[in-house]
């Protein structure tokens, strides 16, 4: 006769085997957010349509200078590839800050201001997870664009110049210095996102802050006499200076009875420097923000 703990009639024979369900760690979690993050990037007109205004026009700039005779293009370059490539990549701080905006201006927001956060905030995930896949998210499609800007400018030069004559090394470190400014720009961004509620607003502050305000006290600084070393713009002007053959960190510019003018201009170095510390400043403001912040969607 069987015990009363094992018959069947106290379930001891039909009493389903445990199921041992395995912890999803972190860096599982993290891909998933990234892998899903960068689909749904993909999929905005946010992401085609900037990268459709930046090849339309990087190609119309390649075809009117294909269009032009050859000798007078690099006669305008000072017969130097290098100087080419650094005219051509100038745009590239405004690229940033456009997809800096358009991807991690509302990144945050979106989880304070809507029904999302309720979603989003209460799965078992932590939010510093969510964080940094959204912002390695970011990170990558603006990458991409950047590179597709550098490669057209990379045809320019090759076509008028030839691969060989192009300056690999410096290129290379104008790249890196772009992608510096691309975390950089977008830990502003995320920043703005985790402060501001409002995702609409988000992206049109970071747009307005970074680049229109920024660029707008650099002159007024520039003509008192002050390097603007602390604006994002400014340093992002290394990008393309690390290229210029005869680049001039401070240009004195005569203004007319006995006063002048200071233009400024990064150097890769300060670029650097600069970068970093935005990098560091708002990436760990965005985490503080992001972590304190409740749902009020």
């Amino acid at each position: 006769m069987r015990s009363a703990a094992g018959g069947p009639g106290a379930g001891g024979e039909n009493r389903p085997p445990p199921i041992h369900r395995r912890n999803v760690s972190d860096l599982e979690q993290w891909i998933v957010v990234v892998r899903h993050q960068i689909s749904h990037y993909l999929r905005t007109y946010r992401f085609i349509g900037l990268l459709a205004f930046v090849l339309l026009v990087s190609v119309l700039t390649l075809a009117f200078q294909i269009d032009t005779p050859a000798a007078l293009v690099r006669l305008e370059q000072l017969n130097r590839a290098s100087e080419y490539l650094s005219n051509f990549l100038v745009y590239i701080p405004l690229w940033i800050v456009l997809a800096a905006a358009f991807f991690g201006g509302d990144a945050l927001s979106v989880d304070f201001a809507s029904a999302t956060g309720y979603y989003m905030l209460v799965l078992p995930i932590r939010r510093r997870t969510l964080l940094a896949g959204r912002y390695v998210a970011a990170t990558l499609v603006t990458l991409a664009i950047i590179a597709v800007y550098y490669a057209i400018a990379v045809l320019g030069g090759t076509y008028f110049f030839g691969a060989a004559a192009l300056p690999w090394h410096s290129l290379l470190i104008s790249f890196g210095l772009a992608a510096l400014y691309v975390v950089a720009a977008i830990s502003a961004a995320f920043c703005v996102s985790a402060f501001i509620r409002s995702p609409v607003a988000g992206p049109v502050v970071t747009v307005l802050i970074f680049y229109v305000g920024f660029t707008t006290l650099e002159g007024v600084l520039e003509l008192a006499g002050f390097e603007p070393w602390f604006s994002l713009n400014y340093g992002a002007g290394s990008i393309a200076a690390v290229l210029d053959t005869d680049f001039v960190h401070d240009l004195t510019v005569p203004v007319g009875s006995g006063q002048y003018s200071h233009v400024w201009a990064a150097t890769p170095p300060e670029g650097a420097a600069i970068g970093l510390g935005y990098l560091l400043v708002f990436l760990t403001l965005s985490i503080i923000l992001y972590q304190r912040k409740e749902s009020t969607g």
